[in-house]
């Protein structure tokens, strides 16, 4: 069974790890026995974080978050996770095959693109309602006041 060793770099506060993220989606290599490794790298995770913010600031209303000052953590985590998700379910798609010899039961290789699409799915739900509630307070908790403008003007 292969060992696999993730280096522990330091992270920004708000910024979620790869390690963090193999948690959430318990991807071990011990867990894996099929794949006797990982299912995704850490360059997967990455990526998955930086999408996960770019998709976070093309929600109304425009912000320029980083993952470095990304407003909450589990929002981030289930962004991130719902894209790699997504993305393995259009390699799954892209590789699936099925194979039978004989009279034994037929074997699906990457076969699980509908298991992969739909957890996807349920968190990227749930991603962009968190991400609009943590927008919507952050407007509400703007300092100072909004003028009408019925209100400036002088009736005779």
């Amino acid at each position: 069974m292969a060992v696999t060793g993730t280096p522990v770099v330091a992270a920004a506060a708000n910024t979620i790890t790869a390690t963090e993220m193999r948690e959430f989606l318990r991807d071990y290599a011990v867990q894996n026995p099929l794949l006797d490794t990982v299912e995704f790298s850490d360059t997967e995770f990455t990526t998955a974080i930086d999408r996960a913010v770019d998709h976070a600031n093309v929600i109304s209303r425009a912000t320029t978050w980083a993952a470095a000052n990304f407003p909450n953590k589990y929002a981030l985590l289930i962004g991130a996770a719902q894209y790699i998700l997504q993305s393995e379910a259009f390699r799954q798609v892209r590789n699936q095959a099925t194979y039978q010899d004989g009279n034994i039961q037929p074997i699906g290789i990457d076969d699980k693109q509908a298991a992969y699409l739909g957890m996807s799915q349920a968190l990227k739900q749930e991603y962009i309602q968190l991400v609009t509630s943590i927008k919507i307070a952050e407007n509400m908790s703007v300092r100072g006041s909004l003028a009408s403008p019925v209100g400036n003007r002088w009736w005779r």
